[in-house]
């Protein structure tokens, strides 16, 4: 189909619109000079729209929605409408082509396809407790995470305005944008400003800026798309629509421009994949792994097969469990044999079935020849449904489960007991539990733009976004389970019964009623951008011996607020005391920390200044200097809850001769503490924790031969693997992170070669960032607690022990040690740390061949090179590396020291990359996608050697028939795949996926259908 176009535009006087197009050339020239730079919407009269058109001519038969803004120019990284400085900016412009190359269904999937993004922490899978905890983000969400720096450091824009934050974050500090509101269906292109950004944006665009460019200003006519996909080894399936409409009103003064999207994905199943089909996993020597149901490592210590304690005194007195073949109770702990499966329970999902729809609607109206109103509307909604694992419950302060000893299903063995403590006991007879996720986003945008008789543009909009996600689960409530199983008569629940013994690891074939006990708990979040601002620029300020001056300048007021709602069994509205020890457990509901509800909001006030100005021009007749640009920008900014901030930006653009562009930029930049951060109160979290100088205790006595064997020796609950009350707060001295940024690249377009060869353009940006003093917790104050006690003879204040026993005693006897307590409570806290430096490469090629016979075709390659990604380590942790390194402590924390983290941990590839070749034939597109990860590694082989987890390719491809005659004019049909070639993702040393890097699903196929009228 044609690219819809705009049929009016303002008409300017003759003197300004001479300078106007001296500087739409000046913008057309950057862009010939750097391919990469994302040239953005321009403005002219018919014979400057028919130029520009060419350019967008592929992405618009494929997306048939797409269109550009012909009412101003604007390129991202500059507030100058034109300038030679604009060269200088290192910009990658993914097209609708590229786009649709990636055969992606949502946002997540398409960022995961550009190199030019890192790991994805922040998934619709959840991370805790696999997905079964409402502390994470869940639900239709995908975080962007530029340059590996973390989702915390790129800033989001639509169509050059920020856009609001998702409203659940990981963690205080670990705040993200969705992806997944992303509207993948109506983009026109996505812009990528790979440089510091924040004295031009602000705070977050520290690793870069994602600018999401929508298509408005459509010419009269609509369009409408169906697609079906599925995947060929599992019960993933989606359909979905989308359509477009255009329409001119006020003979042809303003336009209405709608794009909407609907889908309907079904679940991913754990039984679709092997390795999540079962936690027993078992590595091979050769690095692969195999099932292993039956074996014994891989499984939680959780089983339906009770683990009894029993007190009297407040003493522990004994341990007993459920003998699966005799179903009498047996004294000890719960061999690993009988620990349960839960990733086998049926209808338990990797990732969700999820509903949603996005509607964008933009809008503009010719007030007069000079003034322009302009307006978006944009609201996205989604319902996700997981289903995990039945309920489990565990000990800690949390989770003091007792029971009485007179009730009704209490064995007669046990009776003479003050109390009875159930630990790490699985409900398999709740079933699994469904988790609901709802999520919304709005977004509202009114504005004015002009040009004076001046020159001058200037533009002015107010903006407000919302969004919001409900988070509701199904779980044990503490206090109801304890009055169910402590009735004294038949209608108590039963946890004596044990599980299946057919089925040892999955199930329970004497299921008593949890309906009692088996509630839910709802988590309500809240963000909200509102932002005013207004810019003024003009491209010929000043005229010097080198050319014009540039200038644009501008104000911005905005306000965020962030509200997090917990349960009120999760917030501490409505505690459980513990009947027999009468500790006070802040959570109610099992398997979940407590959690304070969170409010704050800030106002930020900004200023923005910003140059272009020419040191050399092509008529001074320099050799080797054919022009010479440059940009200077500054920003300040005021927060009310952390101070005033600014940073500055120099820039430069050097054309060296007609084929090369030499181009480099220094700034600093700038990042304000989360709001949720700045405003939580002290959190708490529980979780099992090493207590790594009590191996080191027993490996020196020679009770055990290493550390790894040590920890593989305790349980989960032990005194080697406490349950800790991690406190974690946010300290009054915490202020602003600052940043330091430089990049440096080269274009080279040979002009010189024939032109039967095409248009060829590389282009390689080297970058670098620090971090000077980033917000985060030391996050090892038990391995500094190991060290002081071993090497210094002292402990660490941040370790809480309770007092020491006969059974401590017994442990450290030998090992020259004073004996310590078992971990009760660790305090972290969010401080400024030591510097953080992360550098790169990244490498672009585009050649585009000319027409022939045959079609044509375009060859776009892309890498980015993770160079260094260096955390000094706190002293203390320091201290801790060397004396693991120097034999003083027999301890084993795989890089632990390590200064540059790239590639290992399971994170941080060293290698991205993506290279797509696309032909054209009249009505026939094919395209060919590879998308390449590099290796890392993530655990470790049996002889203590870095596990590596292999590289990764996977192949797209699509074919698409245009119909441009008869009935079925305006007919498209597609059929492609993505993961061409069925490619499982490497798994790590336990036999698990990565989730932040791969996708655990194969082969999708896809059929679309579109009609444009």
């Amino acid at each position: 189909m044609q690219t819809p176009r705009s049929k009016r535009q303002p008409v300017r006087s003759a003197q300004y619109a001479n300078r106007w197009r001296r500087s739409h050339l000046a913008l057309a020239l950057c862009t010939l000079l750097a391919p990469a730079v994302a040239a953005a919407e321009t403005a002219e009269e018919a014979e400057s729209a028919e130029a520009a058109e060419d350019t967008d001519d592929a992405a618009s038969r494929a997306q048939g929605s797409s269109a550009r803004t012909l009412d101003k120019v604007s390129v991202l990284g500059s507030q100058i409408a034109g300038g030679g400085a604009q060269a200088a900016l290192p910009v990658v412009a993914v097209d609708r082509e590229q786009i649709d190359s990636t055969v992606a269904t949502n946002g997540n999937e398409l960022f995961r396809s550009l190199p030019q993004f890192g790991d994805v922490a922040v998934t619709e899978k959840g991370t805790t407790n696999a997905g079964r905890n409402s502390n994470v983000a869940r639900g239709d969400v995908g975080s962007i995470n530029l340059r590996n720096l973390g989702s915390k450091y790129t800033l989001l824009l639509v169509n050059g305005r920020r856009t609001v934050q998702h409203p659940i974050s990981n963690s205080g500090d670990d705040t993200t944008y969705n992806a997944n509101a992303i509207p993948v269906f109506g983009l026109e292109r996505v812009n990528l400003l790979l440089d510091g950004a924040a004295s031009i944006y602000g705070s977050d665009a520290v690793a870069g800026v994602v600018d999401l460019v929508m298509p408005s200003n459509l010419q009269d006519g609509g369009g409408i798309r169906l697609n079906y996909g599925e995947v060929t080894d599992g019960h993933r399936e989606e359909v979905s629509l989308d359509g477009y409409f255009g329409s001119d009103f006020s003979e042809g003064r303003g336009n209405v421009s709608v794009l909407y999207g609907f889908s309907r994905r079904s679940a991913q199943l754990n039984s679709d994949a092997w390795f999540t089909a079962t936690d027993g996993r078992r590595p091979l020597g050769d690095g692969t792994s195999v099932p292993d149901p039956n074996g014994t490592t891989g499984f939680s210590t959780r089983t339906p097969w009770g683990h009894f304690d029993t007190y009297a005194g407040s003493r522990r007195t004994g341990s007993w469990y459920v003998n699966p073949t005799t179903g009498a109770l047996t004294s000890g702990t719960v061999p690993t044999r009988y620990h349960y499966d839960s990733a086998a329970e049926p209808g338990i999902t990797t990732s969700p079935a999820i509903r949603k729809g996005n509607v964008f609607a933009s809008g503009r109206f010719d007030v007069n020849d000079s003034v322009q109103l302009f307006g978006e509307l944009g609201y996205y909604r989604a319902t996700s449904e997981s289903w995990v694992s039945s309920e489990s419950g565990f000990g800690g302060d949390g989770f003091l489960l007792h029971i009485r000893p007179d009730a009704y299903w209490v064995p007669q063995a046990l009776r003479g007991a003050d109390a009875i403590r159930l630990l790490n006991y699985q409900f398999a007879d709740s079933g699994i539990r469904r988790v609901k996720v709802d999520n919304d986003q709005s977004r509202v945008l009114l504005g004015v733009r002009g040009w004076t008789e001046g020159g001058w543009n200037w533009e002015t909009a107010l903006l407000y976004s919302r969004a919001r996600s409900t988070d509701t689960q199904q779980g044990g409530l503490t206090d109801a389970f304890i009055e169910a199983v402590n009735r004294t008569d038949a209608s108590a629940y039963n946890p004596f019964s044990g599980g299946d013994p057919t089925s040892i690891r999955v199930g329970d074939a004497t299921p008593y009623d949890t309906a009692s006990f088996i509630g839910e708990a709802t988590r309500e979040g809240t963000t909200e951008l509102a932002l005013w601002d207004f810019k003024v620029n003009r491209s010929d300020l000043l005229t010097w011996y080198a050319g014009d001056i540039g200038m644009a300048a501008g104000v911005e007021y905005r306000y965020e607020s962030r509200r997090d709602d917990r349960d009120e069994n999760i917030d501490g509205s409505n505690p459980y005391t513990d009947w027999y020890t009468g500790t006070v457990a802040a959570s109610n509901f099992f398997t979940h920390s407590p959690r304070p509800d969170v409010h704050g909001s800030r106002n930020v006030t900004s200023a923005l200044i910003e140059f272009a100005l020419p040191l050399v021009s092509p008529a001074q007749g320099i050799p080797l200097v054919q022009s010479l640009d440059l940009q200077i920008a500054g920003r300040w900014e005021d927060y009310s809850d952390a101070g005033k901030v600014g940073k500055p930006k120099l820039a430069a653009a050097w054309k060296v001769v007609d084929s090369l562009l030499l181009r480099g930029s220094v700034s600093g930049g700038f990042r304000a503490p989360g709001l949720e951060l700045v405003n939580s109160p002290p959190t708490y979290g529980f979780g099992f924790n090493n207590d790594a100088v009590r191996c080191h205790a027993l490996v020196t006595k020679g009770a055990q031969p290493d550390y790894s064997a040590c920890l593989n020796a305790f349980s989960s609950g032990s005194s080697v693997k406490p349950s800790v009350s991690a406190v974690t707060s946010y300290g009054d001295d915490v202020k602003p992170e600052t940043t330091r940024q430089s990049s440096w690249g080269v274009v080279f377009e040979p002009q010189f070669l024939p032109g039967g060869l095409g248009a060829i353009s590389l282009s390689v940006d080297a970058w670098r960032v620090q971090v000077e003093n980033p917000i985060s917790t030391m996050g090892e104050e038990l391995l500094y607690d190991a060290y002081l006690r071993v090497v210094e003879g002292s402990s660490n204040p941040n370790v809480v022990r309770a007092a020491v026993t006969a059974e401590d005693i017994a442990q450290f006897e030998g090992s020259g040690l004073a004996p310590a307590g078992v971990v009760t409570h660790i305090y972290n806290r969010y401080q400024n740390r030591r510097p953080l430096t992360a550098s790169g490469v990244d490498y672009n090629v585009a050649w585009r061949l000319p027409d022939r016979a045959w079609g044509t075709v375009s060859l776009l390659v892309s890498a980015s090179q993770l160079k260094e990604y260096t955390q000094q380590k706190p002293a203390e942790i320091q201290q801790v590396a060397a004396a693991i390194a120097s034999g003083q402590l027999n301890i084993l924390v795989p890089d632990l020291g390590a200064a540059n983290e790239v590639g290992i941990n399971g994170a941080k590839p060293e290698w991205r990359a993506s290279a797509t070749l696309i032909w054209n034939l009249q009505d026939w597109t094919v395209r060919l996608r590879d998308d390449y990860i590099d290796s890392v590694t993530a655990g470790a082989y049996a002889d203590r050697t870095p596990f590596v987890v292999g590289s990764t390719q996977r192949w797209a491809l699509s074919v698409k028939k245009e119909f441009n005659r008869g009935r079925l004019s305006g007919t498209a049909v597609e059929v492609g795949a993505r993961n061409l070639f069925d490619k499982a993702p490497p798994l790590n040393a336990t036999g698990g996926y990565l989730s932040a890097l791969h996708e655990s699903y194969g082969r999708y196929l896809h059929l679309g259908i579109s009609k444009n009228w």
